[in-house]
């Protein structure tokens, strides 16, 4: 009886599994239609009282409305900023040169997200004033960045946060710099941090001093997460170099590797380290707000375009099993995202809003299929209504935006996950009725 009693104690002590949710988003990309998108949907309290307040940040709240309860969910969600927040509305934009308002950085900590990668191509496209200027306004939307600072030494180091016990680090870096350049003084602000590709000679660190900051960074948290801006822009396919650096960078003690640049997504592998450690590289996680491809529309041929439309959220789940443990990965799920463009009616039709927002697929089938499912109820309570043309109008645009949903949602996992992946999912993006 006592032998009984005493083999239940370590079993009513014991501790459960630490356990962390990261969500990742690709690149957050200010291209001008989207900022009238954004400036469409604004919604303005007009009380008496002082001046006209915005009450959904210059109408970003709708923007990023669709991701909220993903990013929400997690513990810590992360998104590639890429563009500077200079703060002055005359500041010169086109094409390839972004800036973006505060209230877009508002936008994003409303809808979950809490740290932004800076290092990426578009860094200094307000030049060197627009990168402090965009610590600023970060520190004035509660959210957190990496991979530019005052110093070389503090733009490569280490986002260290503490959640359920666990201390994860995030640091991140560019391969490319639009012709832009750092400092020639390590010390001189601001710095961006920059592994250029060996054909592009630039102020930068070489792969293998990368590597060894990697490697320093690792010993200081449970858990590194490491975000690259690199590749090849519009390809699928990762870069050779790059696939071999992701690696090297793994097993310098890295857990995941976090890419973007491409604007279109390429495919996640998993790698297990010499070490016997299961860690991830996600090559690219394309656009996850963008104004490219606008010109898509559904029909023939449509599984070749609209590639710069497809969009995910990388969902990766760490454990610790009891404190002092390694942490490890535990699992990860995609979520496909649709970035919605009403380009064209936009065009068309001068009183309808224009309608940018990215949308996630497994939320959009639910939703359709729940309004179909709502159609054919009413029609069998109303059978004259089967001879209604808004009913048949309504059920065909219903039934055209499944189409769409499906497909897209089915090249999404296809490019990602591709056939013979070994790349050990929780889930790939909830299967909703219909999904197909």
């Amino acid at each position: 009886m006592f032998a009984a009693a005493f083999l239940l104690v370590p079993l009513l002590c014991a501790t459960p599994p630490q356990r962390v949710e990261l969500v990742f988003g690709g690149d957050v990309i200010p291209h001008g239609e989207v900022k009238e998108a954004a400036a469409d949907h604004a919604r303005v309290d007009s009380g008496d009282a002082g001046p006209a307040r915005s009450r959904n940040n210059e109408g970003w709240d709708h923007v990023f409305g669709p991701l909220a309860n993903a990013l929400r969910s997690a513990d810590v969600a992360m998104v590639n900023l890429e563009t500077p927040v200079s703060g002055d509305p005359l500041a010169s934009t086109g094409p390839l040169r972004f800036d973006a308002p505060s209230a877009m950085l508002h936008a994003l900590a409303v809808a979950g997200v809490d740290v932004v990668s800076l290092a990426n191509n578009h860094a200094f496209d307000q030049r060197r004033a627009g990168i402090q200027a965009t610590w600023a306004h970060l520190a004035k939307a509660g959210l957190q960045g990496v991979g530019s600072g005052p110093s070389e030494a503090a733009a490569w180091e280490p986002l260290i946060l503490e959640k359920r016990g666990m201390r994860i680090g995030f640091l991140s870096f560019t391969r490319w710099l639009n012709g832009a350049r750092n400092p020639t003084d390590p010390d001189a602000s601001p710095h961006v941090a920059f592994v250029p590709y060996p054909s592009k000679v630039k102020v930068g660190l070489d792969p293998e001093s990368a590597v060894e900051l990697v490697r320093a960074a690792a010993r200081r948290c449970d858990a590194l997460i490491v975000s690259i801006h690199w590749g090849i822009e519009y390809s699928h396919a990762p870069q050779p170099e790059d696939r071999k650096l992701a690696r090297a960078l793994l097993e310098a003690g890295a857990l995941a590797i976090i890419g973007h640049h491409p604007h279109v997504l390429q495919p996640i592998e998993s790698y297990r380290t010499t070490s016997g450690r299961d860690t991830l590289i996600a090559f690219s996680l394309g656009n996850l707000i963008a104004n490219q491809d606008r010109h898509f529309i559904q029909g023939r041929h449509m599984e070749e375009n609209g590639r710069k439309r497809d969009s995910m959220l990388l969902k990766l789940s760490l454990s610790r099993p009891r404190p002092g443990a390694p942490v490890s990965l535990e699992g990860m799920s995609v979520l496909p995202v649709w970035i919605e463009n009403n380009h064209y009616l936009a065009l068309s039709k001068r009183d309808v809003p224009r309608h940018i927002q990215p949308v996630l697929l497994d939320d959009e089938l639910q939703a359709i299929n729940e309004r179909l499912l709502a159609i054919s109820a009413r029609v069998l309570t109303q059978p004259q209504l089967t001879q209604s043309q808004d009913v048949r109008q309504e059920r065909m645009a219903l039934e055209r935006r499944l189409d769409l949903a499906r497909r897209r949602r089915g090249l999404i996992l296809q490019i990602v996950l591709p056939p013979g992946s070994d790349v050990g999912t929780a889930e790939s993006g909830r299967r909703p009725a219909g999904a197909g």
